[in-house]
């Protein structure tokens, strides 16, 4: 082997340019996560606003045929040392095929929707919403925590005064208060546990007490005995046209059962049984598509089911806002601005080895030219997207059906699952490649080949050993493998080190 130049003298060289790859990476990492952090704190909005920020519905109506969603959100304004986050009510309207963009709406209590507006309650105010037009009406009957129901020119409000519940008739500019039935309930009646229906003239009013669900009915003059329904689990009730749909949900290890009565012309149905097995944070019910749903609003998505008779149609996914088109928008901008920003360092790191570190080796009257880390970082780019096709495409459809967002810790689990398979699909695809003919399709594209360090060719356990270190070159981000690259004689990371491997191109000089 002829030394063109001082080995010796180019070892001091490598160390002192590792040295310094390694200093100029340390503190690009400083400076982004110190840019990073000042961005966090100082202007979170810029970067929350990024990202796919999850809202949970509060309440869903059915209104003039389309579905109403309110959902919380969370908004960040100025320095986070100095501002708390604020919580901002929206609404996106469903029209059983698209959904709106959000659409900012007042916060509220409890809302009643009637066929040509929908009524908010909130401490002190009531507010209309006819599907254009907000209206405002402040009114001291209206007190903590209100539900509302409509009537016939008349307004019905239970709500909290003076740490009291008080049932208030609201017709007009008058205002008389509702004795409840009974005396006992000023003790037992739980505000935000109760709710209020109106149909036709009769008032209903539910409330749980313990285990059991009451239900008392006021014609205008008195109130009758009540009805009592054994269900330890949640309840809604929703009227619709003659009818009152009540809903009743009680959750077991395996799944959730909806009993459902029906209340018509003074006489409640026996109940029907629904099983629903998914996984949901909230249930709601309302009248869409002149049928009752149950709505249903999971960690990652949305779906409802239709109630026809004895039978559970569904269920029907609201399309994702979680990963709205002006998300994706942004994340392919920034995915593409990162990887030309990642292609360039990369370019101008191997532009500064090249300049400086000795790039060929010769053996046995042949002259072999070391791969440059431009051409190694530029195959393995190649041989990413390679891997990623096939599982990213069973994997994409397995997303598609939407079931594992239901559940955080399914979908925590087929995420790491696709991540594993995916780093194990890369580490076989390169060590049988590169053990069997020196070079995946990647570094065949580029014009590299893997080789012993006598340049020899590779075998299947230098591949599998090589690769297997890959792990340290991923947790460090990749900087270990240049600076190693840097301070070796023969451009080699610490996978051929550990192999015994060189990477060279193909073309050799003889």
């Amino acid at each position: 082997m002829e030394a063109p130049l001082n080995l010796e003298n180019e070892k001091k060289k490598n160390i002192r340019l590792a040295i310094g790859v390694a200093a100029l990476g340390v503190l690009g990492f400083i400076i982004f996560y110190i840019a990073y952090f000042t961005l966090i704190f100082c202007y979170p909005s810029k970067l929350f606003n990024l990202m796919p920020f999850p809202s949970f519905t509060e309440s869903v109506v059915g209104f003039k045929g389309n579905l109403l969603i309110f959902s919380k959100t969370v908004t960040f304004k100025g320095p986070m040392l100095e501002n708390q986050p604020e919580e901002r009510m929206v609404y996106r309207v469903f029209d059983g095929k698209s959904l709106s963009q959000p659409e900012e709406a007042k916060p509220f209590a409890s809302l009643c929707p009637t066929e040509d507006k929908i009524y908010f309650f909130d401490q002190g105010v009531y507010r209309t919403f006819d599907g254009k037009t907000w209206e405002s009406f402040k009114n001291p009957a209206i007190g903590s925590n209100p539900k509302g129901a409509i009537g016939p020119s008349r307004i019905w409000v239970l709500s909290t005064h003076k740490k009291k519940p008080v049932l208030n008739l609201i017709s007009g500019n008058e205002v008389r208060e509702i004795p409840l039935p009974e005396d006992e309930l000023l003790e037992k009646i739980g505000v935000c546990s109760s709710q209020l229906l109106c149909l036709k003239n009769e008032l209903l009013l539910f409330f749980k007490e313990e285990d059991t669900l009451l239900c008392y009915r006021y014609n205008g003059e008195k109130w009758d005995q009540p009805e009592s329904f054994e269900n330890g689990g949640d309840y809604k009730a929703i009227a619709w046209k003659d009818k009152i749909y009540l809903f009743q949900s009680i959750s077991s290890p395996k799944q959730r059962e909806t009993t459902l009565r029906i209340y018509s012309k003074n006489v409640w149905s026996e109940p029907k049984t629904f099983p629903i097995r998914e996984t949901s944070l909230q249930s709601f019910v309302a009248i869409f598509k002149e049928k009752p749903i149950i709505f249903q609003q999971a960690f990652f998505s949305k779906k409802y089911y239709f109630v026809e008779g004895e039978q559970l149609l569904g269920p029907h996914s609201i399309p994702k806002s979680f990963l709205s088109p002006a998300f994706i928008k942004k994340g392919l901008f920034f995915g593409l601005l990162s990887m030309i920003i990642t292609f360039i360092v990369i370019f101008l790191i191997s532009l500064l080895l090249r300049r400086f570190k000795l790039r060929t080796w010769k053996m046995d009257a042949t002259e072999y030219e070391f791969a440059s880390l431009f051409r190694r970082f530029l195959a393995e780019s190649i041989d990413c997207v390679i891997t990623m096709i096939p599982v990213g495409i069973p994997f994409y459809f397995v997303f598609k059906e939407g079931s594992f967002f239901d559940n955080p810790f399914r979908f925590v689990a087929i995420a790491m699952l696709s991540m594993g398979c995916l780093l194990l699909l890369n580490f076989l695809y390169h060590s049988f490649l590169e053990g069997l003919w020196g070079k995946t399709i990647g570094k065949m594209i580029c014009g590299i080949i893997v080789l012993k360090d006598d340049f020899m060719k590779c075998n299947i356990g230098r591949g599998f050993l090589r690769n297997l270190m890959r792990i340290v070159d991923i947790f460090f981000y990749y900087l270990v493998a240049v600076v190693l690259m840097a301070g070796t004689m023969k451009w080699q990371r610490l996978g051929d080190i550990v192999a015994e491997t060189v990477v060279v191109r193909e073309k050799m000089k003889s």
